[in-house]
């Protein structure tokens, strides 16, 4: 991708300009030390200096001089303002130093005005135009953190629990939920190996391995672009019944749903379990399971506060699962474009869904100090998939209804419409409500790009 496809309108304090071009320039400060009899010198960096943007605005047409005066203006007012460079974003503290314009008899109608700015402020950040495809990246560093302090707050959450006198038989049936819920979503993926650890005393690695196995349940869809949305929904509706697991086990009810384990046979009824290809379960545990009342169906008599605390947990994780899942649909958006705006919309819809579920969990579980690192974490990531999308959505021109103005097929139709017959194929996946793509009579109304 070129810069040609991501230009921004140029502009000073609001004020929007055409540009011919820019030239930016930048020195680095230096202090040389000399010896006498001695070649050479030994040279300081002492920084980079501040740097400097040289643009040429053009201004032309039947109403130019209104909008140079206007222009003009703008130059003469003190201060810094903020810049929009046309290539690499927002400058927000841009000094003008001065600027020229100049009219030629061979253009009427024409003027161009050279202007030349400097940085305004050390530490100016320079290219902060973020590109779809690096804030879809991004999100994974944000997921990261949500993790991270997640797992942090349910470590933490678990240790006070065991520093309470008296607590065994607590303890025990928190230990039979976690055993149960992990077991459960070991047997939808193969090939992961779980610890052996005991989860009330290693609580991080059982976090560790909630992380993996719903990675990997996220890992068995493609997202071929054929199957790409169902792929997703099928993802969505299987972590979601994932959350509910620690609920499920507890009670001992369920929903009814009986969920095959295929390495001995046996068929055990969990909570709410989710529905999935039949897996042999793999790794091994020294922590119970299939052994203790986790696996039986009988209820489990956990306290509601320490099933809610796995149950944050698991939200969370199934959060940034599906935050990471979507940025790596976004990337793969930038380069080949397959799914329509509502379509993304959707995708960053159920995201946000799930954080936002994930937020409010860890918010009445935990106190302020204790969640707010989470929160914060998850609605930076909440943000990020935004961005992501709306930047994904931008990216492409705006999504306009169009009639047929004659019968045909969408080859025809993208032919007539866009001089390009091979984009019938856009034209199909943003009408997927065709019946007939082949039998498009006159006056029928598609959903199209405008260009």
């Amino acid at each position: 991708m070129a810069w040609k496809d991501t230009l921004l309108d140029a502009s000073f304090r609001g004020v929007t300009f055409d540009c011919l071009r820019t030239q930016d320039s930048a020195q680095r400060d230096t202090a040389s030390h000399e010896y006498p009899y001695l070649d050479g010198a030994d040279v300081e960096d002492l920084g980079r200096k501040a740097r400097r943007v040289a643009i040429t605005a053009v201004f032309w047409g039947d109403d130019y001089e209104s909008r140079l005066q206007a222009f003009l203006e703008v130059l003469d007012q003190s201060g810094p303002g903020e810049l929009i460079h046309p290539v690499f974003g927002s400058i927000q503290h841009a000094q003008l130093i001065d600027y020229q314009f100049g009219h030629d008899a061979d253009s009427p109608d024409y003027c161009t005005v050279e202007l030349n700015f400097v940085q305004s402020t050390p530490g100016n950040p320079f290219f902060v135009q973020q590109l779809p495809a690096q804030q879809a990246e991004a999100v994974n560093q944000l997921t990261e953190s949500a993790r991270f302090n997640g797992i942090g707050a349910f470590a933490t959450a678990l240790e006070g629990l065991k520093g309470v006198k008296n607590n065994l038989s607590r303890l025990n049936a928190l230990r039979d939920v976690l055993t149960g819920t992990l077991g459960v979503i070991r047997s939808q993926v193969q090939g992961i190996i779980t610890t052996t650890l005991d989860l009330i005393d290693y609580p991080r690695a059982f976090a560790a391995d909630v992380v993996g196995l719903i990675s990997g349940i996220a890992d068995l869809r493609g997202f071929d672009i054929d199957v790409l949305m169902s792929d997703w929904q099928s993802l969505v509706g299987q972590l979601d019944d994932v959350v509910k697991l620690p609920a499920g086990m507890a009670s001992g009810s369920g929903a009814g749903t009986t969920l095959t384990s295929s390495t001995n046979s046996t068929s055990t009824t969990m909570g709410s379990v989710v529905t999935q290809p039949g897996g042999t379960t793999s790794g091994t545990s020294g922590n119970g399971a299939g052994t203790s009342s986790s696996g039986t169906g009988k209820p489990i008599p956990a306290k509601a506060e320490d099933v809610a605390m796995a149950t944050s947990l698991l939200q969370l994780t199934v959060a940034a699962q599906l935050a990471d899942s979507a940025s790596q649909i976004f990337a793969a958006e930038v380069e080949e474009p397959t799914l329509s705006p509502p379509q993304i919309e959707q995708i960053a819809g159920d995201v946000r869904q799930m954080l936002q579920a994930a937020i409010e969990a860890h918010r009445e579980l935990y106190g302020i100090e204790d969640a707010r690192p989470v929160t914060e974490a998850l609605k930076d990531t909440a943000l990020g998939v935004q961005e992501a999308a709306v930047a994904l959505i931008v990216q492409r021109p705006p999504l306009v209804t169009r009639t047929v103005d004659a019968p045909g097929n969408l080859h025809l139709v993208a032919f007539r419409w866009y001089g390009d017959y091979t984009r019938a194929q856009e034209l199909a996946r943003l009408n997927p409500q065709l019946t007939n793509p082949n039998a498009l009579q006159a006056g029928d109304t598609l959903y199209a790009y405008a260009q």
